[in-house]
């Protein structure tokens, strides 16, 4: 067979992420202080010249043979069967790699595209991250090529090619992974914990795959404190009741010992990552296994195992943990309520099992010895007013009945336009009581669009990062805090970076373990650039008739919307493409701004207790568009189910009012919804801020959300990136 001459094309590059690997785009491994470069060193080449198959192996029952010096494939019967080799031990964490390799369909196949995948197994579970997806191919030889990263260790790593077309053949050659930066942390940078030493403790959320170099590294250099990301939640320590697991939150405090970092432990008592068996009936008990009601004898059961679990884990630990989070999320997200409807709020039929908590934790740590061991109430979306407000109520009230409280965690899960004066105005109000304070889990958004979207700020809202850290920390500075705790070592690590979202980079190192600006930010604010001047968003905008007569809101379509505007929420912000979306028809007259949402959804669900998680349609309003980052006094978030049920968001004091209704229909469901308007707001003219969001549930877990015309996925937090209702007398 003729070997067809190589024709070199431009080096096709994947934006795709997994938790724990990325994809890199240029902006993330360039133009930062510590940056990787071009030039690197080649790892491990591979091109057939000996005759052999090398270290290639079938992935599949496929016949791999050299042919004309390239590998051939052939008897492929399934999309993932191909050529394998191990990359483990090659690609090592922090480290930035590009692979490369030619590849051509072998004369007469079958097919027009192929893949570069890794397999990548941790810790129990299988992942698959593409390198190049899907990229066309014919007989002539084409160059692929993306750079690869993991951010913890892998037991084992496996790349393979692979095409959509199960018959399809083709071969390979000149297979290269090339390290374009090394491993490993810059030892000349100044530990960020020095910097703060004097005002705080500077932790990071981590687990044991984290402790191993050069990510243990990293951790030595700049960090003080320690909190275990997952370790040291119920269903970790305590799996099956009476059946305690420390091994790896004892790998944490060991290590944290012999390196002189203190250990911040989270959690006792949380409605999340806690075992089912803990709601149900125990053993021997006449109705074993059934979930528990909410009687005396009922909540004894749960204060018994509460007992039984913070007993074994202070037994354990002593005061070798400096901090608990006690109690983790009791406040709810939704205005309407106070207090989060978890399974221990049912049970308990009310917040009394806070308390209990508190005095359990206290009188257990003290029965060994552990009295300086001080005690937190953990929640998150302090900079909230309202939600801030419910959270002071409840720690003041418990100060007042002798409940021993020693401290308020804020979690401080917040975006670039998170205002800074909310943050400080919480860490003031709860000063005044007296209690101890720290930030337990910050990160900072960059607002980063779903998987696919171009994303040519990224370099600007990195910069625009950079100068808030340095705003944040010199407020926090001035505080008495006991510690502010980063969730994860690099944005690598980070719960925010997923598949859906692969460029979000809300921490202060990168993958590759280097300094962001964020981290200048608050070792050396003078070395920031000015931040670039981001071009006006081409924001979606609807025009939005006047109503001739104002719709009965009973979930039916009526005459009224005969005129009405109508758009659809087809932008997937999380979760599948092909979850739940809506046709939603608006309009408006001088009294509210109407929105009828037609769902399509052939599975309705309502399993979870958290209302973002449920089938639901949500409206954010931000009333004379003005889209200054955060809440305003007007602007509301909006969520109604398929049930109707209401729940409300971080709504400022002059929030509208809702009036909804809901319809079952035969493909999903409808929403009416009335939002009221001020007075001068429902004018012809009048431009407001609009967003419109269908969340699609199954099994309890929200599995997709699609908006209008916001790509973040941070509307819950922000007005800044709605579109616009312009309101008009009638559509042009």
């Amino acid at each position: 067979m003729e070997r067809h001459p190589r024709a070199r094309r431009p080096r096709l590059r994947a934006l795709v992420a997994g938790a724990g690997a990325l994809v890199l785009p240029a902006a993330l491994a360039f133009g930062q202080p510590a940056a990787a470069q071009d030039e690197g060193t080649v790892v491990y080449a591979s091109d057939f010249a000996d005759g052999t198959v090398g270290d290639w192996t079938p992935r599949g029952p496929v016949t791999l043979a050299v042919q004309d010096g390239a590998l051939l494939t052939t008897g492929r019967t399934a999309d993932w069967n191909g050529p394998a080799l191990d990359l483990t031990g090659i690609v090592v964490p922090g480290g930035v790699y590009e692979i490369s390799l030619d590849v051509r369909l072998a004369d007469g196949s079958a097919g027009d595209k192929v893949s570069a995948t890794v397999q990548r197994d941790a810790g129990g579970s299988t992942s698959y991250d593409s390198v190049v997806y899907q990229a066309a191919a014919g007989a002539e030889w084409a160059t692929l090529s993306g750079r690869y990263s993991i951010a913890s260790a892998a037991e084992a790593l496996t790349f393979y090619v692979e095409s959509p077309t199960p018959d399809a053949s083709y071969l390979i050659d000149d297979f290269q992974v090339t390290e374009l930066t090394p491993p490993g942390v810059d030892p000349t940078l100044t530990p960020v914990k020095d910097v703060l030493a004097d005002d705080f403790r500077f932790g990071a959320a981590v687990d044991p795959r984290d402790l191993a170099a050069p990510t243990g590294d990293l951790l030595n250099q700049h960090f003080s404190q320690i909190t275990a990301e997952n370790h040291m939640k119920p269903e970790a320590i305590q799996p099956v009741e009476g059946q305690f697991n420390f091994d790896a939150a004892d790998q944490l405090v060991e290590y944290a010992e012999a390196h002189g970092i203190e250990v911040y432990g989270h959690t006792f008592l949380w409605h999340g990552q806690t075992p089912a068996w803990w709601f149900t009936y125990p053993a021997g008990h006449p109705k074993a296994g059934e979930p528990l009601g909410s009687s005396a004898e009922d909540r004894q059961i749960m204060l018994d195992r509460l007992e039984a679990h913070i007993g074994a884990i202070a037994a354990h630990y002593g005061d070798r943990i400096q901090a608990w989070d006690v109690v983790n999320e009791v406040i709810s997200d939704n205005a309407t309520e106070v207090y989060r409807n978890s399974r221990w709020y049912q049970i308990f039929q009310g917040p009394e099992y806070i308390s209990e908590a508190f005095r359990i934790a206290r009188e257990q740590l003290d029965a060994v010895g552990a009295t300086d061991v001080k005690l937190f109430i953990n929640d998150y979306g302090t900079d909230n007013p309202a939600k801030r407000d419910n959270l002071y109520n409840l720690v003041s009230t418990m100060l007042a009945n002798g409940v021993p409280v020693d401290g308020v965690g804020h979690q401080t899960h917040i975006s670039l336009n998170t205002s800074i004066s909310q943050i400080e105005a919480s860490i003031d109000k709860f000063a005044a009581l007296g209690v101890l304070q720290a930030v337990t889990e910050l990160d900072v958004s960059i607002g980063a669009p779903a998987a696919g979207v171009e994303f040519p700020e990224l370099e600007s809202r990195l910069i625009q990062q950079g100068h808030y850290f340095k705003d944040l920390f010199a407020m926090l500075r001035q505080k008495d805090l006991e510690s502010v705790t980063v969730w994860g070592l690099h944005d690598g690590r980070s719960w925010i970076r997923t598949e859906e979202r692969p460029l979000e980079a809300p921490l202060v190192f990168t993958d590759d373990l280097q300094a962001k600006w964020a981290y200048w930010g608050i070792v050396d604010p003078s070395r920031l650039p000015a931040i670039p001047e981001e071009p006006e968003p081409d924001y979606a905008r609807v025009q939005v008739p006047l109503a001739k007569t104002a719709p009965v809101i009973d979930g039916v379509e009526d005459k009224a919307w005969k005129k009405a505007a109508t758009v659809a929420t087809g932008v997937t912000v999380e979760g599948s493409a092909d979850g739940a979306k809506a046709d939603v028809s608006l309009m408006w007259d001088d009294e509210a701004i109407y929105a009828l949402f037609e769902v399509t959804d052939p599975e309705l669900d309502a399993t979870s207790v958290n209302p973002w998680e449920q089938d639901s349609v949500e409206v954010f309003l931000n009333p004379g568009n003005t889209k200054d980052g955060g809440y305003g006094d007007a602007d509301g978030q909006y969520r109604v189910s398929f049930g109707n049920a209401v729940s409300l968001g971080g709504n400022g004091p002059d929030a509208g009012a809702i009036t909804s209704a809901a319809k079952v229909t035969s493909t999903g469901y409808t929403v009416e919804i009335a939002i009221a308007l001020a007075e001068g707001q429902g004018v012809v003219g009048a431009e407001h801020g609009l967003e419109l969001q269908v969340n699609d549930a199954t099994g309890g877990v929200r599995t997709a959300a699609h908006t209008w015309y916001d790509p973040t996925g941070q509307s819950w937090s922000t007005n800044k990136y709605w579109g616009i209702a312009e309101l008009v007398r009638k559509v042009k």
